[in-house]
């Protein structure tokens, strides 16, 4: 019986490495393509996507400063906004100034 239990865990050990190096692989990745994706803009640039969540560039919104996805942002011209409101305040402000 000792020896079923020996080769048991050793089998459970030598599947957990792998696991642990597998998941350790996978952050790596994730990590560098998060890199290699966030350097394509400058920071602090308003309206330039600034990296990818799920596939899709992220923009700013050039009254809050938020980052959302480019598929749910209000676009008018060259600049970007989170929604109508901040576009249309944007808008009043840029003729007050």
């Amino acid at each position: 019986m000792g020896k079923l239990l020996f080769w048991v865990v050793l089998i459970g050990l030598g599947y957990l490495a792998i696991r642990l190096v597998a998941i350790s692989q996978r952050k790596s990745d994730a990590a560098r393509r998060a890199a290699a994706d966030a350097g394509h803009a400058g920071p602090g640039e308003p309206g330039r996507a600034t990296g990818r969540v799920g596939g899709e560039k992220m923009v700013q919104c050039e009254f809050c400063g938020v980052f959302l996805p480019a598929s749910d942002a209000f676009v008018d011209g060259e600049r970007t906004y989170c929604d109508r409101a901040h576009r249309d305040a944007d808008r009043v402000r840029q003729r007050r100034e």
